[in-house]
């Protein structure tokens, strides 16, 4: 971190790369799939259940606790707390029909409807990211300076803290490997670091061996997969 008495927003930040890179992964891998895939796609819905339960308590944690800690010291945010939690509704619609468009697109491997139920996957893939893009940077614009405006870090830290304990530690099995997936070597070396070194060892020997297994069928989350 620049400024220790700031909030630290990198997590939030690496949240929303997380967020956007497999959207868009979605789509190529969706738009990229063969009447052959069966066992792929399979693994591939695997994953996008962690992905959307992620996604769902991510926007969660910012209902309960970060939104109505920032409203309570910055009443000017009612206007965008309402237009952001509208997109949390709108994103979880599009995951829905994501992942129901992926079960259509397995049970149609090896039969006459694979173009068509192909289609419907890629246009929800699509339309899932659209709305990724748009509330990410949307939240990035007018909610992540508010935090570094109105919180402390140890208020910021406390929040957090908050927000996992509502979530629990579930959703970290993912999150966790996950976020740092995404991360620069430089930034995971950092972040990794900061931590206990008993979690810095429950990382290396669990987490992140459990979630490379989930992955690995779906290529590198750095760069999508390709046809």
């Amino acid at each position: 971190m620049d400024d220790p008495t700031k909030p630290d927003l990198r997590i939030g930040y690496l949240e929303h790369r997380s967020m956007r890179a497999d959207a868009a992964r979605l789509t190529e891998l969706v738009g990229a799939a063969q009447p052959t895939d069966a066992g792929r796609l399979r693994a591939l819905a695997d994953w996008y259940g962690r992905y959307e339960a992620a996604i769902h308590d991510h926007h969660h944690a910012e209902e309960a606790v970060i939104y109505p800690a920032l409203l309570e010291r910055d009443p000017s945010f009612g206007e965008a707390d309402g237009q952001l939690e509208g997109q949390h509704q709108v994103l979880a619609d599009r995951l829905q029909v994501a992942r129901e468009s992926l079960t259509g697109l397995i049970g149609a491997t090896g039969g006459g409807r694979w173009e068509p139920e192909r289609e419907e996957a890629v246009k929800a893939a699509a339309a899932l990211k659209a709305i990724v893009d748009a509330h990410t940077g949307d939240e990035e614009a007018v909610a992540f300076p508010r935090y570094s405006a109105h919180f402390t870090a140890a208020e910021y830290a406390g929040l957090n803290k908050q927000a996992l304990k509502l979530v629990g530690l579930r959703s970290f099995v993912f999150a966790g490997p996950w976020v740092l997936d995404h991360a620069t070597s430089d930034e995971r070396a950092e972040l990794l670091g900061e931590q206990p070194l008993l979690l810095r060892v429950i990382y290396r020997l669990a987490l992140q061996p459990r979630y490379q297994r989930l992955v690995r069928p779906l290529g590198p989350a750095s760069q999508p997969a390709r046809p």
